[in-house]
């Protein structure tokens, strides 16, 4: 390695590293100041990052995430192949050399092998930290933001049994009701009418009508991509992911319809700066119930709520459970058979190890409640729930308690 190169290499690495002390840093002040965060980064800096992003990757039909990644995976594959390739020819050469020679001295000195270890760790340790800067600068630092619940007001209040089993019992019957207005068969899993296009229209145009305090309001956004490797992300159970390096919401194409339209505007709600993974799904639900343009998209809504809601009550009584339960028609429980049969199918050790690393991801980010942070929506939902007038003719969602 000639001067030039050893210098360059130690500046890569000088600058690597010091990104990523600093993107630490940083991320560290910003959990301590959200207000600064809020105003400076996620309501002035943020739309213009996701608004670059969607010139740049928005006109594609595909996940540009998804290209790179495939990209840089087939770069180290053919790397590796081809460093096995070498190390197999050069041992089969020795086997056929007979040729009796003075041995040469063998092995690299230990000294250089320590220095050659020292630097791929070196350039490692500076790859990861600009990986880390990048990733704080473009999306990160929205993980500091005032939680959602509380730029809503929603009230905190204990949680009955008796009031849970009331309120599922109302979104169930709710759903059912919806299903049948958006026009779906009650003996067949439901179609979304929308394609990919349609649906990333009318999800941005129901969350800006819904206009969430803090919402950076991006003018231009990526639209939702299908994504290519779905059958992977069904094996590592993931229903969908927003890429911040491209600003592209994907989405596993492999779950029943009704699943996939609520993921994309879940995905949406992480495009627009919200973090938490419960707070993301609840915005998600706010944005697609009071939407009304797109039956489909508020049968969406309704679905998952009744879905997590009817989880919940699985203390409640016998007779109650088959209350909530029994509010549900054939067309909704079709969809949620198909639903849990498509992610029975893909239990095993990747989806598994995957949650893992996803909840270490979210721990790791300050969320302290780690994956099991999705499971704050029911009680977002239920305060939500306490705010709405019961539909009209309807006592359902009453919400006076015992």
């Amino acid at each position: 390695m000639d001067g030039r190169s050893r210098m360059a290499r130690r500046g890569f690495v000088a600058f690597g590293i010091g990104a990523g002390v600093l993107a630490i840093g940083l991320f560290g002040w910003s959990l301590a100041n959200p207000e600064p965060i809020e105003a400076i980064y996620t309501a002035a800096i943020y739309p213009i990052v996701i608004g670059l992003f969607a010139r740049v990757t928005g006109p594609a039909p595909f996940s540009v995430a998804e290209l790179i990644t495939g990209l840089a995976l087939l770069f180290v594959l053919v790397r590796l192949v081809l460093r096995v390739t070498r190390l197999v020819r050069g041992i089969v050469g020795k086997g056929r050399d007979t040729t009796v020679e003075t041995p040469a001295p063998s092995g690299t000195p230990p000294v250089s092998r320590l220095r050659r270890v020292a630097g791929l760790l070196l350039l490692t340790a500076a790859g990861v930290g600009m990986l880390y800067a990048a990733f704080i600068v473009v999306w990160g630092l929205n993980y500091a933001r005032p939680r959602l619940e509380g730029r809503l007001g929603l009230p905190e209040r204990e949680i009955r049994e008796a009031e849970l089993v009331r309120l599922a019992t109302g979104v169930a019957a709710e759903t059912t009701r919806l299903h049948r207005l958006a026009g779906l068969p009650s003996d067949a899993v439901s179609e979304n009418p929308l394609d990919f296009a349609a649906m990333s229209v009318a999800i941005d145009e129901a969350f800006e009508a819904l206009d969430l305090p803090g919402d950076p309001g991006p003018e231009r956004a990526a639209p939702v991509k299908p994504a290519a490797l779905s059958a992977l992300m069904s094996r590592m159970g993931i229903s969908g992911i927003f890429v911040p390096f491209t600003g592209e919401p994907t989405l596993n194409t492999g779950p029943p319809d009704v699943a996939v339209a609520f993921t994309a505007a879940h995905e949406k709600a992480h495009q627009r700066a919200i973090t938490h993974e419960g707070e993301a799904s609840f915005a998600a639900w706010l944005a697609l119930s009071r939407y009304r343009r797109e039956p489909y998209l508020n049968y969406a809504a309704s679905f998952f709520a009744s879905r997590h809601l009817l989880a919940a009550v699985r203390h409640a009584s016998a007779r109650d459970r088959e209350r909530a339960w029994a509010a549900l028609g054939p067309g909704p429980r079709k969809d949620l058979d198909e639903l849990n049969a498509f992610w029975a199918r893909h239990r095993g050790m990747v989806r598994g190890a995957a949650r893992r690393v996803n909840d270490s991801y979210l721990r790791t980010m300050r969320i302290p409640d780690g994956a099991r942070s999705y499971g704050t929506v029911v009680r977002l939902l239920i305060a939500d729930l306490r705010r709405r007038p019961p539909p009209a003719g309807r006592s359902g969602l009453e919400t006076t308690e015992d």
